[in-house]
């Protein structure tokens, strides 16, 4: 209602910044449109026409020069003042706004009373423009105005306008209450616009962060899944390669059995990657034995090493959630990977253990260990904690330099039976 009001959310303002493939912003309340423009110069026009054929005639040229100004001061500045808020032009505000409005309308009303019927374009006009506290003293001018002037030059009496001035008091009045209740529902309005334009920014920023932390998860899940796979093979072919080329010459034999464990690991890795490119997620035990892919394992790293590797199952082997083998299986391949990197052990253990309290993996060897103080490097005991917990897991590493190390993940029952 107040010419100040579409600063809260005029429409105009904001159409630019919408995605043009988002749904179209809504329709401003004061985005009346071709709709107002046709109503007011029609109006106008009538009145001009009016002023032409009604009226003292020596005058009637004048007033419809004034009811064409009122038209060309609408267009030129109050139409402008109202879209945009005040904003436009920038050295106008409300009471040049009043003033502008009663400059040609108040002596045209004065020299032809028939012309009041103006105040059905130019009260909305006053409304929208000015406010209530403006608005209903610019129409009360040109409604009681008239009639006190009337008074004055004699040409009517107070008991003649009386009853006039009552009935436009009351008018008033009433214009009074209703446009400041009024008011009052349109400032409610418009907060509630700008709540739920936070709203949709909010939600929006919302939906952003959650695609940014969902990409950012799915890398990380995708790092963790190709360090603890792929890596591991490759590194496992690496370190085959280099000693196939020591024993070419020396031991043949021996070079021909690792040039198979180097086929072999290379196929895994092929069959690895392809089954995450189609599953796009963790790749599963195959056959669900979790057993015989520990034993797999073990025996592979024991024929590269030339160590003894020894897997061992334990109490009742029971269906485990896919999550649940798939982080007991990349455990070991990690723990059995830093056996070949670091541990220079003889003999290494894999334990899986199924308990009435939850099952565990322990990985241990009698290598050369290390201090659990001292800050690691790399990622692979991270990669281990943070697949326990995602699992509702926990890891524990004992080692003791020149006594070997020992890696233990425990996953109690309720994970087991709720995954």
């Amino acid at each position: 209602m107040t010419a100040q009001a579409p600063e809260h959310g005029t429409v105009p303002d904001r159409e630019g910044e919408h995605d043009p493939l988002s749904a179209p912003p809504e329709r401003h309340a004061w985005d009346v449109g071709l709709w107002w423009d046709l109503y007011f110069t029609g109006t106008m026009l009538a009145m001009t026409v009016l002023a032409l054929l009604t009226g003292p005639e020596r005058w009637r040229w004048a007033t419809a020069g004034l009811m064409l100004a009122v038209i060309v001061l609408h267009y030129a500045l109050v139409r402008r003042y109202f879209q945009t808020g005040g904003a436009e032009p920038s050295w106008v505000g409300p009471f040049p706004v009043a003033l502008l409005l009663l400059l040609p309308t108040l002596p045209a009303v004065l020299l032809n009373p028939i012309l009041t019927f103006l105040l059905l374009a130019l009260s909305p006009l006053a409304f929208m423009t000015l406010g209530t506290l403006l608005a209903v003293p610019t129409v009360g001018m040109i409604l009681i105005v008239p009639s006190l002037w009337s008074v004055l030059v004699g040409e009517e009496s107070w008991q003649d306008v009386g009853l006039s001035l009552l009935v436009n008091g009351s008018m008033l009045a009433f214009a009074f209450w209703f446009g400041s209740w009024f008011e009052r529902i349109v400032e409610q309005s418009y907060e509630r616009y700008s709540l739920i334009e936070q709203l949709q920014h909010s939600r929006e920023e919302a939906t952003r962060l959650s695609e940014q932390a969902g990409a950012m998860a799915e890398r990380e899940r995708l790092a963790r899944e190709m360090h603890d796979t792929l890596a591991q093979g490759f590194t496992s072919i690496i370190t085959l390669t280099q000693a196939v080329e020591s024993e070419m010459d020396t031991d043949p034999d021996t070079a021909r059995r690792h040039l198979v464990l180097m086929r072999e690991t290379a196929a895994e890795n092929l069959a690895e990657a392809r089954a995450m490119v189609a599953a796009r997620q963790a790749v599963g035990v195959e056959g669900g034995d979790l057993g015989s892919a520990l034993t797999r394992i073990c025996g592979r790293l024991g024929r590269e090493l030339g160590i003894e590797v020894t897997p061992t199952v334990t109490g009742t082997p029971e269906e485990l959630p896919n999550d649940l083998q798939v982080c007991l299986l990349r455990t070991a391949q990690e723990a059995l990977a830093n056996v070949r990197k670091h541990a220079d052990a003889d003999r290494t253990g894999v334990c899986l253990a199924y308990t009435d309290v939850g099952v565990s993996l322990s990985v241990s060897d009698n290598g050369r260990g290390f201090d659990t103080a001292l800050p690691g490097h790399g990622n692979g005991l991270a990669n281990m904690r943070h697949r326990a917990e995602s699992v509702g897991g926990t890891l524990d590493l004992e080692s003791v330099p020149g006594q070997g190390t020992t890696v233990r993940l425990t996953i109690p029952s309720e994970e087991t039976s709720t995954s």
